[in-house]
């Protein structure tokens, strides 16, 4: 099973916004297989909103940014908008919300979630 996670620069802890994640971490089960990165975060609040008058614009732009986890099973995420959530279930990829209690770093919330801890 590919697991992602969105993560800061540090490669390791957990990013709170899914779309803003510098990076995402790819997992195989509980190995970290790669690193994509994610072209989405250096937008600013003035981009999205010019994009929110373009729903479909939006999403297709999240869709590119991500297109690097296409494979990818499940994202595990703390919070993710509108339209990140579209463009990743558009790739086939389920979202699945977790806390802060399930694991700071990327790889405790994969061996929790590969646990059924989550």
């Amino acid at each position: 099973m590919k697991i992602a996670v969105p993560v800061d620069v540090d490669k390791e802890s957990i990013f709170k916004k899914t779309g803003q994640a510098p990076f995402f971490a790819i997992f195989n089960g509980d190995e970290a297989i790669r690193f994509e990165a994610n072209s989405h975060h250096t937008h600013d609040a003035h981009e999205h909103d010019e994009h929110d008058e373009n729903h479909e614009e939006h999403v297709g732009a999240h869709k590119k940014d991500i297109s690097g986890l296409k494979g990818c099973d499940v994202i595990l995420v703390q919070a993710v908008g509108e339209h990140m959530r579209e463009a990743l279930e558009s790739l086939g990829i389920r979202i699945k919300k977790i806390r802060k209690k399930d694991g700071l770093t990327a790889i405790e919330a994969v061996k929790n979630f590969l646990e059924n801890r989550i």
